[in-house]
C-alpha cells in the first residue's frame, strides 16, 4: 500500500469529501491485510463497502429508502449494540440515549458486557453482513465494478465467494432472496453460532445473517445443539408417529 493510498484512507476516515468511486481499489488493498487490518483501514473499508453496496443497488433500480433501511439494519447489528437497558433509568418513558441504555457503538461498552466488541471486530462483522447480502440470490451484481471483490474476502471473512446465489441460510441451508429481503428487511436477522447469552462473542467467525424463522428456531441454542435436537425429534417421530 503506497503513501497516496494511506493518505486517501486518512481522508476517508476524517469524514472529508472523497471520490469513493475512483478509490474502490482500496477495498482489495485493505482486504489483503486480512486479520492484520488496522483501525483506520477498517473505518475506510466499511465506508467503501457501503458505498459499493448502495451504488450496485441503485443500479438495480431499488429505491433509496429501501437501500437505507438495509444499511441501517447492518449498522445497528454490526457496529452498534442492541438496546442494552429495557427502559430509561433517568425519566420513565423518556427516550434513551447511548449512555442511558439505547444502541451504542459496541466498543464503548465495558469489555465484560455481552454486547461488547472491539472496533475492528464490530466493523468487520458489519462488512461481513454486506458481503453476505451481496451473495444472496438475486443480489445486486458487483462484478462490473473495479476491483472485483469476488474472492478477496474468502475464506478469511466469508466462506463463500461474493457473488449472487452463493450464500445460504446457516440453519436451513437454503438461499435467501435479496428481492424479498429489501422488500421486507424483517425477514432476515443477525445471528450468532454461539449466542451472546451463552458466552459467544460478537466477532466475524461467530456472526451471520439468517432468516428470521431460523433465528426463532435457534433461540438461545448453539446451531449444533439445535441440529442434534431436530435429529432426535425426527427419529422419535419415525419410531412413534403421532
Amino acid at each position: 500500500m503506497g503513501k497516496t493510498d494511506v493518505n486517501i484512507i486518512l481522508q476517508i476516515t476524517s469524514k472529508r469529501k472523497v471520490d469513493f468511486e475512483n478509490n474502490f481499489h482500496l477495498i482489495n488493498l485493505i482486504a489483503d491485510k486480512k486479520e492484520r487490518i488496522l483501525v483506520n483501514e477498517v473505518r475506510a473499508l466499511i465506508k467503501l463497502i457501503k458505498f459499493l453496496f448502495e451504488k450496485a443497488s441503485l443500479q438495480c433500480k431499488f429505491e433509496k429508502k429501501s437501500i437505507r433501511a438495509l444499511t441501517t439494519k447492518f449498522r445497528d447489528a454490526g457496529r452498534r449494540s442492541a438496546p442494552w437497558e429495557p427502559t430509561s433509568k433517568r425519566v420513565p418513558g423518556r427516550p434513551q440515549d447511548g449512555k442511558d441504555g439505547n444502541r451504542i457503538n459496541r466498543w464503548l461498552l465495558p469489555p465484560d458486557h455481552k454486547f461488547y466488541a472491539n472496533e475492528i471486530d464490530a466493523t468487520l462483522v458489519e462488512v461481513k453482513y454486506y458481503l453476505q447480502a451481496l451473495s444472496m440470490s438475486n443480489a445486486p451484481q458487483t462484478k462490473d465494478y473495479e476491483p472485483n471483490i469476488k474472492k478477496k474476502f474468502t475464506p478469511w471473512l466469508v466462506k463463500h465467494e461474493v457473488t449472487p446465489g452463493t450464500y445460504l441460510d446457516p440453519l436451513q441451508r437454503k438461499e435467501i432472496d435479496f428481492n424479498e429481503f429489501i422488500k421486507n428487511p424483517r425477514i432476515v436477522q443477525s445471528g450468532h453460532l454461539i449466542p451472546l447469552d451463552r458466552k459467544g462473542k460478537h466477532v466475524p467467525k461467530n456472526t451471520f445473517l439468517m432468516l428470521s424463522e431460523s433465528n426463532q428456531m435457534q433461540g438461545n441454542q448453539k446451531i449444533e445443539e439445535l441440529l442434534k435436537l431436530m435429529e432426535y425429534i425426527v427419529t422419535q417421530h419415525k419410531i412413534n408417529p403421532i
